[in-house]
């Protein structure tokens, strides 16, 4: 792993605004690298045949076996290899926000370098509804009790798993050095909390 750096996490339940947040950082200088990305590009392979490649459970099934097969830090380990590629080229950014931060590893790592980990905050109905309002291609359309039922193997360990392969959500909102609430519809008042919360 590298040695200290300017790092910013990002995480939060589905439909919070992580990206938004990502979004704002890297048009004002900082690489960005969505963990969420990576897993939903390895998912839609691993789950081509189903109608819903990309839904919850198959991106936590997904998840939980790369990081079982290549090491609980494997998607860490993608997106500072990235940095690294390309602060080789000799882009210069101000730090590395990782985004859609989810596994306790990622937390650790990212507190242990001195950066903020926010945690963005959303009524499940709102999600829900934001959810409803765009599906992502690879999705099923789902009633907010199965998308809560899906995100439940998300908050905690499930068992019959090795713990230190597996997300936890309330580990990583414990562990937040700032919260940014977004329940309404307005970006740019959310755009402005964020500045206000990052001093950006």
């Amino acid at each position: 792993m590298m040695n200290s750096m300017n790092i910013i996490g990002v995480g939060g339940r589905d439909r919070s605004g992580k990206d938004t947040v990502a979004e704002l950082l890297m048009e004002n200088g900082w690489f960005g690298y969505s963990f969420g990305d990576a897993v939903r590009r390895h998912a839609m392979k691993r789950h081509a045949n189903e109608p819903d490649p990309i839904s919850v459970k198959n991106m936590t099934e997904t998840s939980n076996w790369l990081r079982s097969t290549y090491g609980p830090d494997v998607i860490l380990k993608e997106a500072l290899e990235a940095y690294d590629a390309e602060q080789q080229k000799g882009k210069n950014y101000k730090g590395i926000v990782l985004f859609s931060v989810r596994a306790p590893i990622e937390a650790d790592f990212i507190l242990k370098q001195g950066g903020e980990l926010v945690w963005v905050e959303s009524s499940d109905q709102v999600r829900h509804e934001r959810r409803l309002a765009n599906i992502r291609a690879g999705e099923a359309k789902v009633t907010l009790e199965e998308m809560l039922a899906q995100e439940a193997l998300q908050a905690d360990p499930q068992p019959g798993i090795p713990v230190e392969v597996q997300m936890d959500l309330n580990y990583v909102k414990s562990k937040a050095t700032i919260v940014i609430e977004n329940n309404g519809n307005d970006l740019n008042t959310f755009h402005t909390n964020i500045q206000k919360a990052l001093k950006i």
